[in-house]
């Protein structure tokens, strides 16, 4: 575990970030504190990117000491938080506070949802802009428990790998704005062909049959998360 925590602690700091705390396996990292970071949504971004191809090298050799295979999902969200010294008199730690945060935590347990690994918001995607080399998938609309306010979700990805699976990702965005639309039936029909080589399509064909089944009286295009 401590091995793991190095590599990803280097990724995090090599991109800018500062490390909050430890969680267990887990990391809880911002951008654009202590120090103002310009392009830090697109740091953000980057390092995940990052940490999930390094951990996939690390993979076989984290297998042969655990008996496992070992993954880690992300979420990113970019807002407003409020961020130093909390805590109380006896000790306190340097750390952040807002429902930005929050809702960042929530994104990271929602890609068990689409079968992701990386999930970003809406603002995260508007805040890093254009990359040459990342491409955004967009995955969903959807409301955390709590909330009412749909966001919008993106899973990023290298270029090169968005490429050599181009044809799956066109035709689950087509699907997807079936799915928005209610074309729940058109949005199966292409989506059943490419299930088996794509876990979010996999996720939206399971869900599309059943509504094709039961279709709702009244439709968001929203996908509501029940859980945390």
């Amino acid at each position: 575990l401590n091995e793991y925590l190095t590599e990803v602690t280097g990724i995090i700091y090599e991109h800018g970030g500062t490390i909050d705390k430890y969680e267990g396996d887990a990391v809880i990292a911002f951008w654009n504190a202590p120090l103002d970071l310009p392009d830090h949504a697109g740091q953000a971004v980057r390092a995940a990117l990052a940490y999930q191809k390094r951990l996939a090298e690390m993979r076989p050799a984290l297998k042969a000491a655990c008996g496992s295979d070992v993954f880690a999902r992300i979420g990113i969200n970019t807002g407003d938080v409020v961020i130093g010294n909390m805590g109380s008199q006896q000790r306190f730690n340097y750390t952040f506070l807002g429902d930005a945060g929050n809702l960042a935590s929530r994104l990271e347990g929602i890609n068990k949802q689409f079968g992701s690994w990386i999930m970003v918001s809406q603002s995260t995607k508007d805040a890093a802009g254009e990359h040459p080399d990342i491409v955004f998938r967009e995955l969903s609309r959807v409301t955390v428990v709590g909330k009412k306010i749909p966001v919008t979700v993106y899973e990023p990805m290298y270029r090169p790998d968005w490429e050599a699976k181009r044809e799956v990702c066109e035709t689950f965005d087509r699907a997807l704005r079936m799915y928005y639309a209610g074309d729940f039936a058109g949005a199966l029909a292409l989506l059943e062909p490419v299930a088996g080589r794509d876990a979010p399509s996999a996720a939206y064909a399971r869900r599309v049959a059943a509504l094709v089944k039961a279709p709702p009286a009244e439709w968001s295009g929203v996908w509501d998360v029940t859980e945390k």
